[in-house]
């Protein structure tokens, strides 16, 4: 399993030799899969059955194909009975790990580093399909803004603006909202349990990210303004007046890997990361490569460039509008992070990619007032 930089492509003298993979059975008992010529499969140190590597292979190459033909003829979950035979001489019981596991496959690497062979969970992405979320929004993702130098009749209109004034209403609103108000300054966090998830990471980590989604919907009608961009202008604004400005990026990249590797806004989090090996990409060309935790800075990298903001259903969950308590005015906001369609690049930007990041700098600058 080879390693990968910030831009996806496989480095070569970078790699992971897998001894075994380790799957669960229907009845949550593992079940060994130890590499070499041969594939030997193993429950409880009783040797089950052994599947060539070429067969291996060929119900692969079966399979892959056959994820993008189901894609392009079915909606939704589709069946690939070629495979069939295949998976029942492999013990294959059960296709995916249990909904809301951060690990999606064990493995036991050998760690050419230190000699030892540890086992390692990895959650696994793929670009084969649409680009999978990062942090999923909830109500407990709310975070809530105070707004000055408004009234209640700016409220009721604020709010007035729906889909039946706009199909993109929620821009409309919020361009409103900031034209009409003084200020709009970061309060606090809806969610108790979220909040101290990200006072595990830094103590100023809620007001950071909360400025963070406030500057993605001051900035929402520019359509690329994603993470990496979103950090810039942090740096820029330096709304907290820090001497750095490299530390807004730091945070929010310590955000996207815990994300990624165990915290979620629901459950309390202890700070110890479930995908204790890394994150393994599955790219559209069917490469696969991965990012240990032994070359953390490239995932951390390659999360800031690949992903960028995504709005959840405002009445789902219940934000985007201006209420008002005891005299004060306020909008709660929401934002997932999604996945970009995994692209693998190089470090120099092409001339029109450059003069879209300009553009959308400059107008950053003008909406939010940076010198």
């Amino acid at each position: 399993m080879y390693a990968a930089d910030e831009y996806v492509n496989r480095l070569e003298d970078i790699y992971f030799p897998i001894l075994k993979i380790i799957r669960s059975d229907e009845e949550n008992r593992d079940v060994d899969y130890a590499t070499g010529q041969t594939v030997r499969i193993y429950r409880n140190g009783e040797l089950l059955g052994e599947v060539s590597n070429d067969e291996v292979a060929k119900n692969a190459e079966i399979l892959f194909e056959r994820i993008f033909e189901g894609a392009d003829d079915e909606k939704g979950a589709f069946e690939i009975p070629e495979i069939d035979s295949f998976l029942d001489n492999m013990k294959i019981t059960q296709i995916k790990a249990p909904a809301g596991d951060k690990v999606d496959i064990r493995m036991q690497i050998h760690d050419i580093k230190t000699g030892h062979d540890p086992i390692a969970g990895f959650s696994i992405k793929s670009d084969v399909g649409m680009p999978p979320t990062l942090l999923n929004a909830g109500k407990n993702t709310r975070f809530k803004y105070e707004i000055l130098g408004i009234n209640d009749k700016d409220m009721e209109e604020i709010n007035a603006i729906d889909k039946s004034v706009d199909k993109e209403y929620m821009k409309a609103r919020m361009e409103e909202l900031f034209k009409r108000a003084e200020k709009v300054r970061y309060h606090g966090m809806l969610s108790d349990t979220y909040e101290d998830n990200l006072m595990m990471i830094d103590s100023m980590l809620p007001e950071i990210y909360g400025d963070f989604i406030l500057y993605h919907y001051m900035t929402m009608s520019q359509p690329h303004i994603d993470c990496e961009t979103l950090c810039e202008v942090l740096e820029q604004k330096n709304p907290l007046g820090y001497r750095k400005g490299n530390i807004y990026t730091y945070k929010i990249k310590k955000l996207l890997c815990a994300s990624a590797l165990g915290m979620t806004p629901g459950k309390e989090w202890d700070g110890n990361e479930a995908a204790t090996g890394g994150y393994i990409i599955v790219k559209r060309d069917g490469d696969v490569v991965c990012y240990h935790l032994y070359n953390r800075n490239f995932f951390e990298e390659y999360l800031l460039k690949n992903t960028t903001i995504d709005r959840p259903s405002a009445s789902r969950y219940d934000y985007a509008y201006v209420y008002k308590e005891d005299g004060h005015y306020y909008v709660d906001l929401n934002i997932q992070i999604r996945f970009k369609s995994i692209k693998a690049g190089n470090k120099s930007q092409s001339a029109k990619e450059e003069e879209m990041h300009n553009r959308i700098m400059e107008y950053a600058r003008r909406i939010l007032g940076i010198k």
